[in-house]
């Protein structure tokens, strides 16, 4: 056999075992990269940060859920029967206002017909840079439209074996159903929710005696988050309406604040945010945490940041309700008493009752 046809001979079965690998997974496309899900396969859909970027540039939906593992046991179908919305949920969990922020965009530009967003504002986000990024190891070749980026999705033996065949095909022949987007990425099933679960959860730390202030630089990092990350694409779609809510978190949140000398510092920051936001009439801005009943009731949480399913359905009812919302004549006195309940718990009655 002469070179040439060699080389030639070599070409076709290369070019053949690269299409084994690549056609399946084009066709069948486990992580909705260039279709939805097909009718005759039930997707895992296990993967958020490989899935969702699928599901907002794919799916038909004018309305969309979105934040970290806070918003994932929320159900479209709640907030579908609210506002005669057509919803999807892609919650990420862990993610910064960068990666949600990056989410956000891209449901406006891919989507002309998005009219709603539901986005929980963690309070940890709040603290830091507006690069910063909490997912190292994102695909994300899978988040844009060059099709010279799909080379690590379609020449992949993972995705061809354990995504394609494993978790598509042979899932609806086990039994497995796709879940809704009331399904996708729950957990809340998976916990108690009690004040035993949040002890156990909690770590208390040592008192310290210093204390952070709300300083410039501590000012202009909180701006540069919430402007880069947010706002821009609030002012770019004035046709969007954006519901922000405040993520309500345990009680014990500000304890842990207080004894690491930061309360004051967090405090300025989210009501600086607040001040932020709320320039714009596209943004609905909500907060429950004069909600004392519910903030301090351990039976919503399985530990100091996580509340459960339930809770999730309350926001909704409450975004619709107009409840907890916020605005320019009334966010300054909701974070003043929010510092002047807080700062005077006494959270030492939590432990001794222990």
């Amino acid at each position: 056999m002469n070179s040439k046809k060699y080389i030639v001979i070599t070409f076709i079965l290369t070019a053949v075992m690269l299409g084994m690998v690549a056609i399946p997974i084009i066709k069948i496309d486990p992580f909705f990269h260039y279709h939805t899900p097909l009718e005759q396969y039930e997707y895992m859909m296990e993967d958020p940060w490989y899935i969702n970027y699928g599901i907002i540039k794919n799916y038909d939906y004018d309305a969309m859920i979105t934040g970290t593992s806070m918003t994932a046991n929320f159900k479209s179908s709640e907030l579908d029967r609210l506002f005669g919305t057509n919803s999807i949920k892609v919650p990420f969990e862990g993610a910064s206002f960068k990666e949600l922020g990056g989410a956000i965009r891209e449901a406006c530009e891919e989507n002309e017909n998005l009219k709603m967003v539901v986005c929980g504002l963690d309070m940890v986000n709040f603290s830091y840079y507006a690069d910063y990024e909490a997912y190292n190891d994102k695909p994300e070749y899978l988040y844009d439209d060059f099709v010279l980026n799909d080379i690590p999705y379609i020449f992949n033996k993972e995705v061809l074996f354990t995504n394609t065949y494993f978790r598509t095909v042979k899932a609806g022949e086990w039994g497995y159903k796709q879940p809704t987007f009331d399904d996708y990425r729950i957990w809340y099933g998976n916990y108690v929710y009690s004040k035993e679960s949040v002890l156990e959860r909690y770590t208390r730390p040592d008192n310290i005696s210093s204390v952070s202030l709300f300083d410039e630089p501590t000012k202009e990092k909180v701006y540069e988050n919430i402007t880069e990350n947010l706002i821009h694409t609030v002012a770019e779609n004035p046709d969007v309406t954006f519901y922000f809510f405040y993520t309500p978190h345990n009680v014990l949140f500000f304890d842990r604040l207080l004894r690491q000398g930061i309360f004051d510092k967090c405090m300025a920051s989210y009501e600086y945010a607040a001040q932020l936001l709320l320039e714009y009439d596209n943004v609905k801005l909500y907060s429950f945490y004069d909600n004392t009943d519910m903030i301090c009731d351990f039976n919503n949480y399985k530990d100091y940041t996580h509340y459960g399913h339930h809770v999730n359905s309350w926001i909704l009812t409450w975004l619709n309700e107009g409840t907890g919302l916020l605005t320019k004549e009334n966010y300054k006195q909701h974070f003043n008493n929010m510092r002047e309940f807080y700062s005077k718990y006494n959270y030492d009655d939590i432990f001794s009752a222990v």
